[in-house]
């Protein structure tokens, strides 16, 4: 979605600068920073004194790109939550027909109230307003997001059930899993297919140890899963690596799920 939304930025910085050459040359030059954002009624502030949360807003027409912290959006009114004080610069971009224009703004943030650490905040958001992660059907063949594997390494692979045409017993892999946090619990919601009613229960996230443990909820297309507790290998913005080492009939093998945040793509 970002990738899309910057393609559309880009696009029109492409569209106004392509005018006809007869009609480029009376164009006007770049303005000035401070006179196009006197223009568009540029205002960037914080919602209550040394708060983490920023109000952003411009004029509605105008296409712009708001930049801070890792943090984008492209919306004329927004309101974001920064995730760590100090002094934070926001860089507003603006597409006009002399080019980009970005102009810079600061504020102070004495307070982050409610913030999720890492790697606990990959899962569920930095403020635990939750995100959603599907399989990841897209990394490399597109076999190995549901796999059998040594159960001493999650790595080595014994058998790749897809590559074979062996799917879950409900014929599943096309589940979402949704993470949020609320108050001070943490909750799992599984859809089974786009449109179902999601199935909730809660989780605990055990970080010096990197184990997730449900509790209420089974992890889907858990044909050979004989106990709630999780490892997991991988987790960062983009993906969720889970692994259990006691897998199979004879529970004697290793079980893999591979999940990506909803909208990542590998390829």
């Amino acid at each position: 979605m970002r990738n899309i939304a910057l393609f559309v930025f880009f696009s029109s910085i492409f569209l106004f600068s392509c005018e006809p050459v007869e009609e480029r040359e009376s164009l006007p030059q770049m303005e000035d920073v401070e006179v196009v954002a006197q223009k568009i009624n540029l205002k960037v502030e914080n919602t209550f004194p040394g708060g983490n949360t920023i109000a952003l807003s411009v004029d509605d027409g105008y296409v712009v790109h708001w930049e801070t912290e890792g943090i984008d959006s492209f919306k004329t009114k927004d309101t974001i939550r920064l995730r760590s004080t100090g002094e934070k610069e926001i860089v507003c971009n603006v597409a006009t027909k002399g080019g980009k224009v970005s102009i810079f703004r600061t504020v102070e943030v004495t307070s982050v109230p409610d913030l999720v650490p890492e790697p606990l905040a990959f899962l569920v958001d930095y403020f635990g307003e939750g995100l959603t992660w599907v399989y990841a059907s897209d990394y490399e063949d597109g076999t190995l997001h549901w796999y059998l594997s040594a159960p001493y390494d999650w790595q080595e692979l014994w058998w790749a059930p897809l590559a074979d045409g062996t799917y879950p017993e409900d014929e599943g892999l096309e589940e979402e899993l949704f993470f949020k946090k609320e108050d001070d619990k943490y909750y799992l919601a599984v859809t089974s297919c786009p449109g179902a009613e999601s199935v909730t229960g809660e989780f605990s996230f055990d970080k010096e140890q990197m184990l997730l443990t449900l509790d209420g909820i089974e992890m889907p297309d858990g044909d050979h899963v004989y106990k709630n507790v999780f490892e997991v290998k991988v987790l960062n913005e983009n993906e969720l690596v889970l692994f259990q080492d006691e897998a199979g009939a004879a529970k004697n093998s290793g079980w893999v799920w591979r999940f990506k945040r909803k909208g990542y793509k590998y390829r």
